[in-house]
């Protein structure tokens, strides 16, 4: 088995685990923590495969990836005609993710291939795929994994909670707002106690409205999607900016390769990164989450050995971060 399929694994799995080492220690335990069905442009591999996998596919033993076990799918499963990044489980006993997490990912060629001139080096790729392995971290603990089958989604986020922000005007509006007041605590040194109280009046008002004009009640939804999606969000970050500082070893990479790092992080300014912490689309709960995040890093705030396994709720932290500061 030719091992170069996984030396793009190899390059982002050091990146992950170098920045979790020093910020996120959990998450460095494991390469990971989940199976990985792995897209390339010839071949479809599971790493870390449950027995489910095995027994319902046709597929071959191959030489381990540091230690995972990998398998290579038959033909079959080769698609090069879908976009695969998501983290997903079903009832469903004849897919891959039955009853549990399936990472679905793809080489950043075949990545490449559908996003084009938006993905154009392998580190902007290497932290998508970190981003996605992260969600696997947080699902691959009992307590959150429980918590997460309480939540009800329909249609998933997108439909559930985007559709408010795509369509009502004044959803978007409130929105905006409700982010920029927490920008302001993190970057511009706003009074955290008077941001976050208004914070919190624009946002049940805008979720009470929702219940009173709808009859839906969005607020466990929007509180997982906050919770979940930024501190995935933030580990983004702090890959960013280890890879301002630092050159990760190449040692499993080619002589092409190299020229698809193109240094893009290179002097990156946590403070300047709007694509992180500006709303530019309809999944606004990315942001907010983030900013969440980066109010916890201003103060120090200790949250991460406890968020995911003990208290679910990210807003629960925030309460906690309040009382401390009045």
């Amino acid at each position: 088995m030719d091992q170069s399929y996984f030396r793009h694994l190899s390059y982002l799995i050091n990146i992950k685990n170098e920045v979790a080492q020093e910020h996120w220690p959990d998450f460095a335990k494991n390469d990971f923590f989940q199976p990985v069905a792995y897209y390339t442009k010839d071949n479809t591999f599971v790493l870390n495969p449950n027995e489910h996998i095995r027994k319902i596919t046709d597929h071959q033993e191959i030489a381990a990836f540091d230690k995972v076990p990998v398998i290579n799918l038959s033909e079959k499963y080769t698609d090069t005609t879908n976009f695969r990044f998501s983290l997903s489980f079903t009832s469903d006993s004849t897919a891959l993710h039955y009853n549990e997490n399936v990472l679905y990912c793809q080489s950043f060629e075949l990545t490449k291939k559908f996003l084009q001139d938006d993905l154009v080096d392998l580190q902007d790729w290497s932290i998508m795929v970190i981003h996605e392995l992260f969600h696997g971290y947080q699902r691959s603990m009992p307590e959150h994994w429980a918590y997460l089958k309480t939540i009800d989604i329909p249609g998933g986020p997108d439909q559930f909670l985007g559709s408010y922000h795509k369509d009502l005007e004044w959803y978007r509006e409130s929105v905006h707002k409700e982010n920029e007041l927490l920008k302001a605590i993190w970057i511009d040194g706003a009074d955290l106690i008077q941001n976050l109280t208004e914070y919190d009046s624009l946002r049940n008002g805008r979720i009470d409205k929702i219940k009173k004009e709808f009859g839906v009640n969005i607020r466990d939804a929007e509180d997982y999607e906050v919770n979940v999606e930024g501190q995935a969000r933030y580990f983004e970050s702090l890959c960013k900016r280890y890879l301002a500082e630092n050159t990760p070893s190449t040692k499993s990479l080619n002589k092409e390769d190299q020229e698809h790092i193109t240094d893009m992080f290179k002097g990156y300014d946590v403070f300047k990164g709007k694509e992180l912490y500006d709303i530019y689309n309809d999944r606004y709960y990315y942001q907010i989450g983030y900013n969440i995040c980066m109010i916890f890093e201003k103060y120090n705030f200790d949250y991460k050995q406890y968020i995911n396994n003990e208290e679910q709720n990210i807003y629960h932290y925030l309460e906690k971060l309040k009382s401390l500061q009045q």
